[in-house]
Order: C-alpha cells, then structure tokens, then sequence
C-alpha cells in the first residue's frame, strides 16, 4: 500500500493524484488538483462477471437522473441479481454511489451504467460539467491525459474553440480495472482551467466493459 498519494504535475499545473487508500478522493476540493483516483483493482470473479454481463446485456444499459436513494439501490441490484458474481458489480455501484453522496452531497445526479464494446467518446475532449466519478469493470477504464502534453489544432472558419490533437500514446494514461476516479469539469465553479482532458476506455476486439458514470447535476 502506498505511504502518501503519488502525485503528477505540470510546472504551475494542475495535480493528478493517485492512491490505493479510498481517502484520496477528498482531494478533488483541492483548488490546484484536476484528477483524484482510488486505485481499487478489481477480483477476476468481478472482472468475468462484468464481461459476462456485456455479452448478454441491453446495450443501451441503465441510465438514470434523480437522487441518490434506496430505490436506486434496489433497481442497479435487479440488474446483476440473476448472474453469478453479480453481487460483486452491485457492490462495486453501491461503493460509488455511498462515497459520491458522502464527498459531494448532491441533490441529483446522473447515472450511467453502460455495457460496452467499443469507446463512446474516442477523440480526446475537456471534460464537461461540474464533476464526474467513472469506473470501469471488464478491463483498463477512462483514459486521460496531463494538460502539459495536450496540444490544439488551429481554430477552423466558424469554429468556437479548438480541437485536441491526438496526444503520443506515451502520454496518454488509463485507469486500471476496477479504479474509482474523480475528474473536475470546465463549470466547476473557479476552476474551469483545472478540467481534465479525457476520452473513454480503449477497446480491441472482442472486448467488454461496464462503464460507469456519476455525473454531478445539482
């Protein structure tokens, strides 16, 4: 287990912090930190049981908008209940849920769980929106990259703001399978400048992924 949080930072640049202790993510109230991440590696029961579930699922998945209640928690359970080790990806939900209400304190959020077989969003891109917790189960998760290592297109005729360049594969990151993350967003409040530049999880054939994401409304 590691002693203190490792930390990666561009000169006068944002932080990205990583630890294997869950108490890492308080650290997204940090006004100098884009990224905290709660290294939390799945088991190989969770991991087949998430492919598993991909191969069989609905592909439009679960997606849902309110508070964070019992009756939310009773509806993700119905969805892995009748598979094995399904308890194991309820668990792993649950776990997001409890530790994003407990940071944030939100009145509603926006919930996805997606079974995946390709990236929703290849192309690099700033992330959106206040704050987002993503996970993902079956294999390596979100990508992202430091702000240092980012560089833009020239604006074209009529374009309001530029295109990231696709980064070198040597500076791009991943979450591990079963990682908690939270990445900051351009409308945090003071902060805009502390967004994460991120894309979704890679895929090679045959794969499958649970992507989860809490997204902060209100």
């Amino acid at each position: 287990m590691l002693d203190s949080p490792t930390a990666t930072e561009a000169v006068n640049g944002p932080k990205y912090l990583i630890d294997e202790v869950a108490g890492v993510l308080s650290n997204i109230y940090d006004k100098d930190t884009s990224l905290v991440c709660y290294c939390a590696p799945s088991s190989w029961a969770t991991t087949k049981a998430a492919q598993s579930y991909v191969k069989k699922a609905n592909h439009e998945g679960f997606q849902y908008q309110g508070a964070i209640n019992e009756e939310l928690l009773s509806e993700i359970e119905l969805l892995f209940k009748n598979m094995a080790h399904g308890d194991l990806i309820f668990q792993h939900v649950t776990l997001m849920c409890e530790m994003f209400e407990a940071l944030l304190e939100p009145k509603e959020i926006g919930l996805r769980i997606l079974p995946c077989i390709q990236g929703l969003s290849p192309a690099f891109h700033e992330q959106n929106g206040v704050v987002k917790m993503v996970s993902t189960l079956g294999g390596s998760g979100e990508r992202w990259v430091e702000k240092q290592f980012i560089k833009y297109a020239p604006l074209e005729k009529n374009q309001i703001s530029p295109t990231i360049i696709q980064p070198k594969s040597s500076d791009v990151n991943s979450l591990c399978d079963g990682d908690i993350a939270l990445f900051k967003g351009k409308d945090w409040l003071e902060q805009e400048h502390n967004a994460v530049i991120t894309a979704s999880p890679s895929f090679s054939a045959q794969c499958a992924k649970i992507c989860i994401y809490i997204d902060y409304l209100r």
